[in-house]
């Protein structure tokens, strides 16, 4: 196997997988916009935690 087959087989590949998109229409910009949400609300709700620990403790906020 050669770089050449593997380029182009990894290339087939995605072009494979870029059929599948038109089939799946707007759930995919739904998807990844709900984990982006959903993370991003975890993350400061982690923020507000450790600034209410660094407050009760007296660390650095």
């Amino acid at each position: 196997m050669t770089w050449n087959d593997f380029v182009y087989g990894l290339g087939d590949l995605l072009e494979a997988t870029f059929t599948i998109l038109p089939i799946a229409g707007n759930l995919p910009n739904i998807l990844f916009t709900l984990i982006i949400a959903g993370g991003l609300v975890y993350w400061m709700n982690e923020l507000r935690k450790y600034k209410k620990e660094a407050k009760e403790s007296g660390g650095m906020e």
